[in-house]
């Protein structure tokens, strides 16, 4: 199988609405994380916004809802998910401590 490298940078934005996959800077994908309705000191939230992370970063560096188990996989075994993973957990540290 032959897996292509994706450029990704990400924006984790607190907004109530999540786009899935809006048209990014030239030769970048983003995803757009609604952080506005979660409390993260609460054990559900916090799952619910690593799952919310680990899909838009699935998006961004290629991989869809719609994607075959083993193209998740494989996206999920990159470095461009587990480095765009990393940014995002951190913007996403950042504004949840800004707010």
């Amino acid at each position: 199988m032959k897996i292509l490298a994706l450029s990704a940078a990400f924006t984790v934005i607190a907004s109530s609405a999540l786009a899935a996959a809006p048209a990014g800077p030239a030769g970048y994908d983003y995803a757009v994380v609604r952080l506005a309705d979660l409390d993260v000191s609460q054990p559900a939230d916090a799952r619910r916004l690593e799952k919310r992370l680990q899909t838009a970063v699935l998006s961004a560096c290629g991989a869809q809802r719609f994607s075959a188990r083993d193209v998740k996989r494989a996206v999920a075994g990159s470095d461009c998910y587990r480095e765009t993973l990393t940014q995002a957990r951190t913007s996403a540290e950042a504004k949840l401590t800004a707010r």
